[in-house]
């Protein structure tokens, strides 16, 4: 059993490594796409993956050296598509200043002449212009959706708009929540307030019978006095 899975793994490499395009091809159509662009002036072959170069856009002209090419499968993510391998073309303008080499425009520049994407319809390489066009709406994209693909598309909009909902109804009952316990708090201070309101009116009252209890009290002690005289007298 092992053995016929490891036939058939090895099989399977085997055949995509025998459709995988060659660099010579990569090369070739990379060559085609930097004399295409409108900022290219001159590229002749002066050897083996050298090149006499002038570009307009970067104010050159020198020397051009392939250091290398790179020719990998592109990944699917869960749909297919008619492009099965994408080539990156490195190379170095020799005669370029370092400074230049080091900023942001010349590497802006270099990523539209590096990296090509192989159609395994129309069995050629295509530049980043016709690739991308290649996926603009109503161009027959060749895609095959499945559901992975739709979650990968759409999958984060729907899981956005699922958070955006939640946090909006969480928001309202918690409004609601508020708005219950601002109406509680109001009532308690006003309930508060009437208490303290009656326990002031109360004391007051309270303080206006103590003084008349002191008031008869001062009147009884008058007459007990005046009681106390007319019996002295009489005996």
């Amino acid at each position: 059993m092992n053995k016929a899975i490891f036939l058939l793994v090895l099989l399977l490499s085997s055949t995509a490594l025998a459709d995988a395009p060659e660099r010579a091809s990569l090369i070739a159509a990379w060559e085609d796409t930097l004399r295409s662009l409108p900022s290219t002036t001159k590229l002749e072959s002066t050897g083996e993956n050298t090149y006499a170069f002038a570009d307009s856009e970067i104010d050159y002209a020198g020397e051009l050296v392939v250091t290398g090419a790179l020719i990998r499968p592109s990944d699917s993510y869960g749909f297919e598509t008619e492009f099965t391998h994408f080539g990156m073309v490195e190379f170095e303008l020799t005669d370029l200043p370092p400074e230049r080499l080091a900023s942001q425009l010349y590497y802006y520049w270099l990523s539209d002449r590096q990296t090509l994407h192989y159609s395994s319809k129309d069995d050629a390489w295509l530049n980043t212009s016709a690739y991308q066009q290649s996926f603009s709406p109503g161009e027959g994209l060749g895609i095959s959706f499945g559901p992975l693909a739709f979650m990968m598309n759409y999958g984060i909009w729907i899981l956005l708009t699922a958070v955006v909902l939640f946090v909006f109804l969480s928001l309202g009952k918690q409004q609601k929540k508020a708005k219950s316990l601002m109406d509680d708090s109001a009532d308690i201070n006003r309930m508060a307030r009437e208490n303290l309101e009656r326990a002031d009116a109360m004391q007051k009252e309270l303080v206006a019978i103590a003084r008349e209890s002191q008031a008869l009290q001062k009147q009884n002690n008058v007459l007990l006095e005046r009681i106390a005289s007319a019996v002295e007298k009489r005996s």
